[in-house]
């Protein structure tokens, strides 16, 4: 008989436990039942209890969302959910965003670190307030703690202090041309060697980490008359042609196979953009103070309304989706310049 188990008679099976000098039993039908107690009791007076944390590793963020999302708004007999008040149904579309999320709605619960959400963030900058990528994340925060509550099994919930982002002024991390040097330079003793020319494309081009970590050669049309990538399916849904300039055409053509390609063939040989977010963290982490690859894209946008005469719709239709609120943060680097277009006004003198 198992240390501690008694058997009592058919289907009888006592634990006898000694916890914290106290004598402590208990009857069940089937000696395994017994045992797991017996351990787990154990497991919770040195501290060292057993957690089966499969039940977590193989629910993904999408149905853990949309469990919780059945609990606040539920199906009703049309068919229709019906959010319990309006907190839920704020709380809903919320939710929403998570279940749909291109990337991480079919991680494992356990997958999602808070740097996975900081990449995330910083994507979301360029299009929402700080304030309702917060509650977006506010609301993730509370599946975390309500499903692990259910099921008894601890998780590790994402998103911590440093994952929300400030709700004062937005990021505005410049690149110098000192340190775009040195960065490069690191990039090129890199173990990539995809990674210098991918943060050249992104400085001169503005695009996204995942339309870069995506893109493949069919839509790279360097021998047009007028250079350009054409970007069927954007963050926004719309479809968008990004112009080359020299410097992007010559890192493009550094990365070429020197066959053609036929059919959808990558540009990187990366499979997710989480991939160019690490390659790029090993070059900047303890040397380029708090840069981020985010930042290489509000460099291109900055420079695009710094150095050229491009009108603020032109500027958006090639790097995408800017609303009113974002393009504000850019429309001021023109400010210096817009002397010469005041009329030259001489004082009068009596």
């Amino acid at each position: 008989m198992a240390s501690g188990i008694e058997k009592r008679g058919p289907a009888q099976y006592r634990v006898r436990l000694r916890i914290n000098g106290k004598l402590v039993t208990q009857t069940f039908e089937t000696e395994a039942a017994a045992r797991e107690w017996r351990d787990v009791q154990k497991g919770k007076i040195v501290g060292d209890e057993f957690v089966d944390k499969k039940v977590a590793r193989d629910t993904t963020v999408a149905e853990a969302c949309g469990w919780y999302l059945d609990r606040i708004a539920p199906v009703g007999k049309d068919g229709k959910r019906e959010p319990i008040s309006q907190w839920a149904k704020n709380q809903a579309s919320q939710l929403k965003f998570w279940i749909a999320h291109e990337e991480i709605a079919g991680w494992s619960l356990l997958s999602v670190k808070p740097w996975d959400l900081t990449q995330i963030v910083d994507e979301l900058l360029e299009e929402l307030a700080p304030q309702t990528i917060v509650h977006r994340l506010n609301v993730l925060s509370v599946v975390y703690k309500q499903w692990q509550m259910a099921f008894r099994t601890p998780v590790m919930n994402p998103v911590i202090e440093g994952v929300r982002p400030a709700l004062g002024k937005g990021r505005d991390r410049r690149i110098l041309e000192i340190e775009e040097d040195a960065l490069l330079k690191a990039a090129e003793g890199s173990s990539r060697p995809w990674l210098q020319p991918a943060i050249i494309i992104a400085i001169e081009s503005g695009m996204r980490q995942a339309e870069l970590s995506g893109l493949t050669w069919d839509r790279v049309r360097l021998d047009d008359e007028y250079p350009h990538i054409f970007l069927d399916k954007t963050k926004n849904g719309r479809s968008r042609t990004v112009p080359l300039s020299e410097r992007a055409i010559e890192a493009f053509v550094s990365l070429r196979p020197a066959t053609p390609t036929v059919g959808k063939v990558k540009v990187f040989p990366i499979e997710t953009p989480r991939a160019v977010g690490h390659a790029f963290r090993d070059i900047v982490d303890g040397v380029f103070d708090n840069l981020r690859w985010h930042d290489l894209r509000h460099e291109a946008i900055s420079r695009l309304f710094e150095f050229t005469d491009l009108r603020d719709q032109e500027i958006q239709a090639i790097v995408g989706h800017l609303g009113a609120e974002m393009l504000s943060r850019y429309t001021h680097l023109r400010s210096a310049r817009l002397g010469a277009r005041l009329p030259k006004l001489r004082a009068s003198r009596s």
